[in-house]
């Protein structure tokens, strides 16, 4: 079964949004979009990076967020960032 890896880079920048309950209202649908399906994401690929990425809407008192995460080599789903979205649609 899928895993979802949360990188210390991403650990991080939860803390800076004020940890994970503070976004947990964002998380919990990613969570389970993630694990069925994290090909169906938007993707950006150069010679230099992949990655794939997820932008949320507003939820209650939780900004927009972009997350970015990459798959393994085992189709691991490792998050790697997280931050507030500037621009939310």
């Amino acid at each position: 079964m899928r895993q979802i890896i949360a990188s210390s880079g991403f650990d991080e920048a939860v803390i800076a949004l004020g940890g994970y309950r503070a976004i947990d209202l964002a998380m919990e649908p990613l969570i389970d979009g993630l694990i069925r399906d994290p090909y169906g994401f938007p993707s950006f690929e150069s010679d230099l990076i992949s990655f794939r990425y997820v932008r949320t809407k507003r939820v209650g008192i939780v900004p927009a967020l972009v997350f970015v995460f990459s798959i393994d080599g085992d189709k691991n789903v490792v998050l790697e960032h997280v931050e507030e979205d500037t621009n939310p649609s």
